[in-house]
């Protein structure tokens, strides 16, 4: 499932250094973000602020200790 969504993002950013564990990793934790924002408060939640995110959490998420 990983490697679908993979496959469309790369189209919009670049994925090369990123694992599929990682991935797997940031895009629930964008998920997570995406339904609280939506459904509890209401928010659209479009692609170019999905991108957005995945572009932050990606930065972050390369600084966090992974043991």
């Amino acid at each position: 499932m990983t490697e679908i969504f993979r496959n469309i993002l790369e189209k919009d950013i670049d994925l090369s250094n990123v694992s599929n564990s990682e991935l797997k990793t940031v895009l629930d934790e964008i998920g997570r973000d995406a339904v609280y924002n939506h459904l509890l408060f209401g928010k659209d939640y479009t692609y170019d602020f999905f991108i957005k995110n995945l572009k932050s959490y990606l930065d972050l998420y390369k600084y966090l200790d992974k043991e």
